[in-house]
């Protein structure tokens, strides 16, 4: 048990002063919305582009924050293996892209379940269901999975013969109090907002749970 919660506390401090500095610009962009109100108007015109762009908006936003954003920290920071960049690239683009689009219809799904009123009570039944069974049963084994995909050189094979017990005992809840380090605050703030700006804000704070993601994996591939 030790062990979960050292890589995941490894991770969370490799990244912590980022990760404090995006939480707080989250909670700058929801004080601004209700109590400037230039900055008000300024953010009711993404949801306009939102729905210009449709589906094609959670697709590309996140695949940016999430994906091109810290490929390009990796690299600065000599991360990723010689002669893998782009394998790395396009791994990155397509699972953020496919997140960011099953985060915008969750958080449409949440909204038709629990109502989107940003009072108290609202907003702790999202946190809990957020984290407590979405993330818990879906997003954090996903990533696990696909992670170790990743790092078995993105052959199913090989990531059959190789998938062990760890991967269950030790990625996955080193990855799930990453996120509950990250998202448990952030997602209180998110669900402040009215749903058509939930999901660019999210967007926001993407950055450094990639990064941070990336820190743990790294960690778990490298010292099995």
């Amino acid at each position: 048990m030790n062990i979960i919660f050292q890589k995941g506390l490894n991770a969370a401090k490799k990244n912590a002063r980022l990760g404090l500095l995006l939480q707080g610009f989250a909670l700058t962009m929801v004080l601004l919305y209700y109590f400037h109100e230039p900055s008000h108007q300024l953010l009711l015109k993404i949801p306009e582009i939102k729905q210009r762009l449709g589906i094609f908006f959670p697709i590309l936003a996140t695949a940016f924050f999430g994906g091109l954003i810290p490929f390009l920290f990796m690299a600065i920071r000599k991360e990723i293996p010689r002669g893998h960049a782009v394998s790395n690239l396009l791994f990155l683009l397509g699972f953020w892209a496919f997140n960011g689009l099953t985060i915008d219809y969750f958080y449409k799904a949440q909204a038709i379940l629990f109502g989107d009123q940003p009072d108290v009570i609202t907003v702790i039944k999202k946190v809990c269901f957020d984290q407590f069974v979405f993330s818990a049963f879906w997003a954090a084994p996903f990533t696990a999975v696909v992670m170790h995909w990743k790092h078995c050189g993105f052959s199913f094979r090989t990531a059959r013969k190789r998938f062990s017990r760890d991967i269950l005992t030790v990625e996955l809840p080193s990855i799930l109090f990453a996120l509950w380090a990250v998202w448990i605050p952030t997602v209180a703030i998110i669900y402040c907002l009215p749903l058509a700006l939930q999901f660019p804000l999210f967007n926001i704070v993407l950055c450094f749970w990639s990064l941070m993601l990336t820190a743990v994996s790294h960690r778990n591939a490298t010292n099995p």
